[in-house]
């Protein structure tokens, strides 16, 4: 194998991979792999997710479907722990993009189990993929805009090639790929996009979350093809990633200059609600509007949503399933002005189907907002205005929704929110305490024991 490089900046690439990753980055990366690991378990029960974890035809068994006590080869357990991971729609996400740790973590866990890896070893691994990640992610975001406007169809993400260079670099790192195979891991996983070519979330089909599935295998795969001796395209880094210099305001090589100084995950967010998170700005602001008093939900006119673009796709009043209201900003604080809380019951068939839910969302209205658009994605921000019919208005506006890393949830309802999770995934209730408990000192002390333990702690 060649390890000459085409690119400077990929040459930055695989230097950081060999770097050390410093004491900050990678508390940082362990709560992103516990974040993952947590909303994995919780998926792993979602619709969809729970029949192929329990009826696909799986080969092999040397890494575990988590909440199930099946087993099966690296790639399909990436796949079906990768659809977990954002099934519920609580993953981590990264403040100016997308969820750049799930297919990370779920992909590479895999490989990290198959091969008896220690628990520092993973979440170093993850960190440092993170890492090249985020940069990636930027550019291909500016390239996903201009596809939109060429294409009669809706590119979606964040199902795309960073998606598949996270888990294939992390898996590679945790088989114990020489610097070569590193190398060749990254060619070839960066010349590969598993692409939605139009993300269903209002629709909701549970497929939706297999794109992420199917990108965490190909990642996969692409390291154990690497270490077996295929190569990379070095003409393919060229002509792919060349044109990218003239997408990004400061260009694309700039981009990784800074691994191992700057490290992007510091910046990651975590999420208080299993929702999409452009409907958490909104939802913060009417939380800031109501909370200082008791409103009775017949009593609401209109309720008034002013944010950035992006937001305001999220305007569908009416989901019929799990997903499509995890995507639905009316139904989302239509259901946190009746029931009090945004949780997972919110998204079952019968809260979707409640009358009182669906006719205050039919009086959300989400529109464009200069402002927050302007500092969008820095800040994701939102203002709110409840119309009461007596004619009182009660306002509320957030800069940034709660979880995001300059307003992070305090450290004991994150952890209830985790048990939560842990609950649904392993017992479908919090009866089984002890058994909750033993899994959430898994996720605290993940970089502290073997990933196999980690996992044992995290199936049924």
């Amino acid at each position: 194998m060649s390890t000459r490089h085409s690119r400077e900046w990929e040459r930055a690439v695989a230097e950081f991979l060999a770097s050390s990753v410093d004491d900050s980055a990678r508390e940082h990366g362990r709560a992103v792999v516990a974040d993952v690991l947590a909303a994995a378990v919780a998926g792993s029960a979602a619709l969809g997710v729970a029949g192929v974890a329990r009826d696909a035809v799986f080969s092999g068994d040397e890494a575990s479907i988590l909440g199930t006590d099946r087993r099966a080869a690296p790639p399909q357990a990436a796949m079906t722990n990768a659809a977990a991971a954002i099934a519920q729609e609580v993953e981590e996400g990264h403040n100016t993009g997308g969820h750049v740790g799930a297919g990370i973590v779920a992909g590479g866990l895999a490989a990290a189990e198959a091969n008896d890896v220690d628990g520092e070893t993973f979440v170093d691994a993850c960190t440092r993929a993170y890492e090249i990640c985020v940069r990636l992610e930027r550019a291909i975001f500016a390239m996903k805009d201009q596809m939109n406007d060429a294409i009669p169809w809706l590119v979606r993400n964040p199902h795309s090639t960073w998606t598949t260079v996270g888990p294939a670099v992390t898996s590679a790192i945790c088989l114990d790929a020489t610097a070569e195979e590193l190398t060749e891991t990254f060619r070839i996983a960066a010349n590969l996009a598993v692409i939605s070519m139009h993300d269903p979330y209002a629709e909701g089909a549970p497929a939706r979350n297999f794109t992420a599935g199917f990108s965490a295998q190909a990642g996969v795969t692409a390291a154990l093809t690497a270490i077996a001796g295929l190569e990379g395209s070095r003409a393919a880094i060229e002509a792919v990633y060349d044109p990218f210099e003239e997408l990004l305001p400061d260009g694309f090589a700039s981009q990784f200059e800074t691994l191992g100084t700057e490290w992007a995950i510091a910046e990651h967010y975590v999420k208080p609600y299993p929702s999409c998170r452009y409907t958490h700005p909104p939802l913060d602001a009417l939380r800031e509007a109501i909370d200082v008093e008791s409103v009775d939900p017949s009593s609401v006119e209109s309720v008034t949503v002013r944010t950035f673009a992006n937001a305001t796709d999220m305007s569908h009043p009416e989901p019929e399933t799990m997903t499509a209201g995890k995507f639905s900003a009316p139904y989302v604080l239509a259901t946190y002005l009746c029931r009090g809380s945004v949780d997972l019951e919110g998204f079952t068939p019968e809260a979707l189907a409640d009358e009182t839910v669906r006719s205050v969302a039919a009086r959300v209205e989400l529109r464009e907002d200069e402002g927050y658009e302007a500092e969008f994605p820095e800040s994701w921000g939102a203002r709110v205005a409840v119309e009461l019919r007596n004619g009182t208005t009660l306002t509320g506006s957030r800069d940034y929704p709660r979880g995001d890393y300059r307003d992070p949830m305090p450290d004991a309802e994150y952890r209830e929110r985790n048990r939560v999770l842990l609950a649904h995934g392993l017992s479908g209730d919090q009866k089984d305490t002890a058994r909750v408990d033993e899994a959430l000192d898994a996720l605290d002390t993940v970089a502290e024991r073997p990933i196999r333990e980690t996992v044992a702690a995290l199936r049924p």
